[in-house]
Formats: C-alpha cells, sequence, structure tokens
C-alpha cells in the first residue's frame, strides 16, 4: 500500500517507481488521489480502478453505482479510456479556466471540506469572481470572450456534483467543451443556479462543442484538473484516446 503525502510531484515519481512490481493499482480516495494515479500511469501497462472515498468524488458519481459496484469493478475485464491532458498534466475527468478554478482556489484554503462547500463557495465567490476577456482557439475556431466558465470534459459531473456535461463518453476520443459567457451579477448567478438545476443547456451565448485539441492564448488564468489547481494560462488542451485501462463498473459497461 502507498499512503500519498500530499506533494503531487513527489508522490507520482514514488508511484512511478513502484508500478513495475504490479499490474494493477486501485486507489482509495477521491478525485485528487485518483488524477495522482492516473499521472502516474500514464504509459505504463498497469491496470486502474477505483473505490471511491473521497470528499468529492465527482468521477465516480458520473456512473450513478453503488458501492458494490465499484467493489465487484476490481475484477472485471478493464476498458481503455480517453484521458484529457492540460499542458502537462492528464485529467481523467474535467479541466476548467475561469471562475471554477478560482471556487477550487478558495476550497483548497480551507483546513477542511465537504460536498456542500463547493456549492456554498460557488455562491459567495460569484460576488467577487472578477471575470477576464479568453482568446483561444478550440477546433481551429478562433473565439474571444468574457470568460466565465470553460470547462473541458472528458465525464459529467464537476464541483461536488454539478453535471455541466451530461454527454459527455470516457471512450469516444473527444471532450465536451463548454463555454459560459459572463455578464453582469445577476446574469452570472442565474447562470450558475441553471447550472446547478441542469439547465444550462438554455443560457444564452453559451458554447458548446466537442473537440479534441484546443488552446488558450490568454495568460495569467487560473486552471485546475480534476479539482486541483494546476497552473494558469496560456495552455494546450488534448485528449488522449484509449490512454488508460480502467476498471469500470459493470452498471456503465453494459450502456
Amino acid at each position: 500500500m502507498f499512503t500519498t503525502t500530499g506533494n503531487f510531484n513527489d508522490d507520482c515519481a514514488q508511484i512511478r517507481l513502484l508500478l513495475s512490481k504490479f499490474t494493477k493499482v486501485v486507489v482509495l480516495g477521491g478525485d485528487g488521489t485518483l488524477s495522482l494515479a492516473v499521472n502516474a500511469l500514464i504509459g505504463s501497462s498497469c491496470t486502474l480502478a477505483l473505490l471511491p472515498c473521497g470528499t468529492g468524488n465527482d468521477f465516480s458519481r458520473g456512473f450513478s453505482c453503488k458501492e458494490d459496484d465499484w467493489r465487484k469493478a476490481l475484477f472485471n475485464t478493464p476498458t481503455a479510456i480517453d484521458v484529457g491532458k492540460i499542458n502537462s498534466r492528464y485529467f481523467i475527468n474535467i479541466a476548467g479556466v475561469g471562475f471554477d478554478a478560482h471556487v477550487v482556489k478558495a476550497i483548497n484554503a480551507k483546513a477542511s471540506f465537504s460536498s456542500f462547500d463547493y456549492s456554498w463557495t460557488s455562491i459567495k465567490e460569484l460576488f467577487y469572481y472578477q471575470a477576464q476577456q479568453l482568446q483561444g482557439t478550440f477546433n481551429n475556431d478562433v473565439r474571444q470572450y468574457k470568460n466565465l466558465i470553460t470547462v473541458f470534459a472528458n465525464h459529467k459531473y464537476f464541483g461536488g456534483g454539478l453535471e455541466i456535461a451530461p454527454k459527455a463518453d470516457l471512450t469516444d476520443g473527444l471532450l465536451e467543451c463548454y463555454q459560459m459567457r459572463s455578464g453582469g451579477l445577476f446574469y452570472n448567478v442565474i447562470s450558475f443556479m441553471k447550472l446547478f438545476f441542469k439547465r444550462h443547456q438554455h443560457i444564452k451565448n453559451l458554447n458548446y462543442s466537442r473537440l479534441n485539441t484546443a488552446s488558450i492564448k490568454t495568460e495569467g488564468l487560473l486552471i485546475e484538473a480534476d479539482g486541483e489547481l494546476v497552473g494558469k494560462t496560456p495552455a494546450v488542451i488534448s485528449v488522449h484516446g484509449q490512454a488508460l485501462l480502467f476498471h469500470m463498473p459493470i452498471k456503465k459497461r453494459l450502456q
């Protein structure tokens, strides 16, 4: 058993040193620990399994499975799934630029937090968030807009239970991109509430696309990946198809 220390680079290096001794890695944790394992396993022949026991658990939430389904998945034949990448960081769930990254920064300042803290902190941060212009290229389409949230989704949920990408598929070789433009405070609050109640598809000026490459030229915007702060823009985003062997729960595999 390997216990993480909280130092991403050191933990990643230590896990890689151990991989030659194993054929399967089982993560007991949440999104952050899972993301660490993904970054360590990329390029190896080890398979990855998950027993969700973290705080957010947004990745596992996307399967709508019970605890027993995850235990049984340890013995399932692994499925090759896609993995996203933003700059040098791989992500298995969702990466984002803008307001979501500011919420992650605020959450990380707390000594401890729950899933409820994500939603409550998001509401509070809306009153202080200063949206910035974002210029980027999305599948060769150049766009510039005042950014509230721009996410690249490999799976469905983020932010402690917000289903931003209901159509996301771990095996289609594409990322779901949602670009939510910022307006005034009232507009942003309404946009967030629509996201909370899964009505964000009806937000005015929402851009939705499915892509395999993107880049953000604007400098200095915070980036989060799998619920962890990973740096600032500029950024290059890509998807690596069938890059990881993952033990999926049966319920998901049969859909």
